[in-house]
């Protein structure tokens, strides 16, 4: 309480333990934190004493995007809540290079009020809290799967004929070495990888699309034939591509360069722009994904 009685916070109540005060760049960043449901008590203008020792800031980059000075005197632990668009992700996801940070394309107040729980959690358990904790099950299961892959093509190109023919029915939590013998996958025609991305998305048309959702085989199978060919994917083109919200697929790109099936590299142009490709040994396994599917009849349609 301050001396003349009144209460630091303005008119709410102070904030709960544990409730982290929220810093916003400005006033309609506010509104969209109290449409959200968040305490005016706990939303701190810039430039206040409150801002100075907020655990969240809120930034709303959808139209421009500052240099680094924007986050120069906010502390390195904090969290930052992003607001931006698919014009401006590129540039958003620059500067947050090395900050815990969550972002929302848009305003919508569900979707903030998620991102701000998901930061408050991470802040509170120091880290220890993973709101993608399902997302990454599912990763750690496909990068299991493509390596198990990867070694009944081995079977195949070395010629051991001793291979059970079972190897397909073995427990996914038996993640057995790769072969160094194995002949290398001959990479598949970027044409025949685009077909199947439109083949995917043909199911779209008669069902929900949430149904069929799985961003990252749509994200490897996007940038494997953007290899092929040559060409460079950034990260809001590769949001697009993952055919899910881009919140959703901003995620997942993170979530896939920690298990080292992606990598990031600087835009030599632009350095506000960072470029997404697969990691060599991600390609390998896509590779030999194909090949081991060419060995067993092909795709059909």
């Amino acid at each position: 309480m301050s001396e003349d009685g009144r209460s630091p916070f303005g008119d709410g109540a102070a904030p709960a333990a544990g409730d982290p005060i929220v810093a916003v760049d400005s006033p309609a960043t506010g509104r969209l934190l109290q449409a959200a449901g968040r305490p005016a008590a706990l939303i701190a203008p810039a430039g206040s004493a409150l801002a100075a020792s907020a655990r969240i800031h809120a930034f709303d980059w959808r139209r421009a995007v500052p240099g680094t000075e924007a986050l120069a005197f906010v502390a390195s632990d904090a969290g930052l809540l992003c607001l931006v668009s698919l014009e401006t992700i590129d540039a958003v996801d620059v500067l947050l290079q090395g900050r815990t940070a969550a972002c929302v394309f848009g305003d919508a107040p569900s979707l903030i009020a998620i991102a701000v729980s998901d930061l408050t959690g991470i802040l509170n358990a120091n880290s220890a809290f993973d709101p993608d904790r399902d997302e990454r099950a599912r990763l750690q299961a496909l990068a299991m799967e493509l390596a198990r892959l990867a070694e009944q093509l081995g079977h195949i190109t070395s010629g051991d004929d001793d291979a059970p023919d079972g190897l397909a029915e073995r427990n996914l939590s038996y993640q057995a070495e790769v072969p160094t013998d194995r002949a290398p996958a001959i990479p598949p025609d970027p044409q025949r990888i685009r077909h199947l991305i439109s083949i995917r998305r043909l199911r779209d048309r008669f069902f929900s699309p949430d149904l069929f959702a799985d961003p990252a085989w749509d994200i490897l199978l996007d940038l494997a034939a953007s290899r092929l060919e040559r060409r460079s994917v950034s990260v809001s083109s590769l949001c697009i591509a993952a055919a899910v919200p881009p919140t959703t697929a901003l995620r997942w790109i993170r979530l896939m360069t920690d298990q080292q099936l992606l990598e990031r590299r600087a835009d030599p142009d632009d350095a506000r722009r960072m470029f997404v490709d697969l990691s060599d040994a991600a390609f390998d396994q896509l590779c030999g994904w194909f090949a081991l599917v060419d060995a067993r009849g092909g795709l059909d349609g």
